[in-house]
Order: C-alpha cells, then sequence, then structure tokens
C-alpha cells in the first residue's frame, strides 16, 4: 500500500487530486492533507510516507532542510513547464491538464519509479530472517526502522532508539518500555524458529555467528542505515 501526503493551502486542489485521479489508482491511501511545510514537518516520519503530491514548488528545499536521509517521491502541480532543476523522483503536472490525462501519469509514474517501497523491503527482510507478523513485536520493529530512515536529529544513537521507542509507543498508546520489550521477545521467538543450518542469512547479514542472536539495536541500525543507501 502506497502511503501519500498532500502538502498544499488550496482545499480546492486538494479535492480534486483526491475525488477526482487518486480514488481511480490502486493500492494507495492518503494519509493525509497538510496546508502548511510545519504541519507536514510533523506528518511526513509519523506515517513515513512514500509519496508527496503537492502545490508547494520548494517542497524539495523544504525536505533537504528537514530530513537529510528522506527521499520520497513527489509530484509537483504546477503551470510552470520548467522541469530541469527538480530531482529525478519528481513528476510535475501542468494543473490544466485533463483528471484522465493526470491520472495517466501519476499511474505510469508510481508503477516505473515507486516499484517498491522502503517499507515493502523491510517487510521483506524481516521475513527472510524469520520474524513473524502475528507477533506485536515484530511490527513494532518495522515501524522503529521504518522511524530510524527518517529520523534526523544529530543526537547520538542510544538518544535515538529511546525516542524512536517512545514515538512507536505513542502511535500504538502503549509505553516505550512495552515497544522495546515486545521487540525482545519477537527476535527471541525469530530464533527459536531456527536450526544451526537455516540461521546463515542472519548470520551473513548481521556478521553474527550462531548461538549469537542480533540484538533490536543491531537490526534497527543495520537495516535502516542499508535502505538509506538505497
Amino acid at each position: 500500500m502506497l502511503k501519500i501526503l498532500i502538502i498544499t493551502n488550496r482545499t480546492e486542489i486538494a479535492k480534486k487530486i483526491i475525488n477526482n485521479i487518486l480514488i481511480s489508482i490502486d493500492d494507495i491511501k492518503v494519509m493525509g492533507i497538510a496546508n502548511t511545510f510545519e504541519e507536514a514537518k510533523n506528518l511526513i516520519p509519523k506515517f513515513t510516507v512514500d509519496l508527496i503530491i503537492t502545490t508547494e514548488a520548494n517542497i524539495h528545499t523544504f525536505i533537504k532542510n528537514n530530513f537529510f536521509s528522506y527521499k520520497p517521491k513527489v509530484i509537483i502541480f504546477s503551470k510552470s513547464k520548467i522541469i530541469s532543476s527538480y530531482p529525478k523522483n519528481t513528476l510535475v503536472i501542468n494543473n490544466n491538464l485533463s483528471f484522465l490525462e493526470i491520472s495517466k501519469m501519476i499511474s505510469l509514474f508510481i508503477s516505473t519509479k515507486i516499484i517498491k517501497t522502503k517499507r515493502e523491503k523491510v517487510i521483506d527482510l524481516l521475513i527472510k530472517f524469520g520474524f513473524d507478523f502475528k507477533l506485536s513485536g515484530t511490527n513494532y520493529l518495522l515501524d522503529s526502522i521504518m522511524s530510524t530512515i527518517n529520523y534526523n536529529k544529530s543526537f547520538g544513537f542510544e538518544r535515538v532508539i529511546k525516542d524512536i521507542y517512545s514515538e512507536v509507543g505513542k502511535a500504538n498508546n502503549i509505553d516505550g518500555d512495552i515497544v522495546k520489550w515486545a521487540i525482545a521477545r519477537s527476535i527471541n521467538y525469530m530464533y527459536s524458529r531456527h536450526t544451526k543450518e537455516s540461521y546463515i542469512f542472519v548470520e551473513n547479514y548481521f556478521n553474527i555467528k550462531y548461538p549469537e542472536k542480533p540484538t533490536p539495536k543491531t537490526i534497527i541500525t543495520l537495516i535502516s542505515n542499508n535502505l538509506n543507501l538505497d
């Protein structure tokens, strides 16, 4: 499911985008509408959005100044035909095009530029490691990794992890310590499902040897760092 955030102070544009364009595209979810960059700054890391649709031409400056590791795809609605200055992960759409033309352009952009999101890549990895998504701890681990990928504060990593557990806890209406405990429990369960022979993928990825288990810190750090290099 592709997560989308709309950033615009033009309510009529937001309604047209949702009601006439996005409604015809499969496997997407609009996480919210931000009227200002200040609102967007809080929503982007909360929902780890994959695509931003906006009428703000300076969107990339905002992203660069606030999220140094965050690189979502961007669609800009504009009357300007100057697109050479925008990064490759950007689609500029003329406001005067028909809804059908715009819908086709967005669908093509999604299928060619957002084939697999980072969230999907993390899920694939966790499944390969042997994690069970029926456990709440595995889902908290996923959320923690995604939050770390988009984290831009210059604290030491111990502080980052503490903050991440707290944020994931708030999003799930539980204490951060419960998040930490549930993740540890999920790791223990993952480990118990392996034999020495089946542990090879985990060993190679985390550079450990059976019967050593990867810690929550190791898993969150290594996966988030690796995906930030994509």
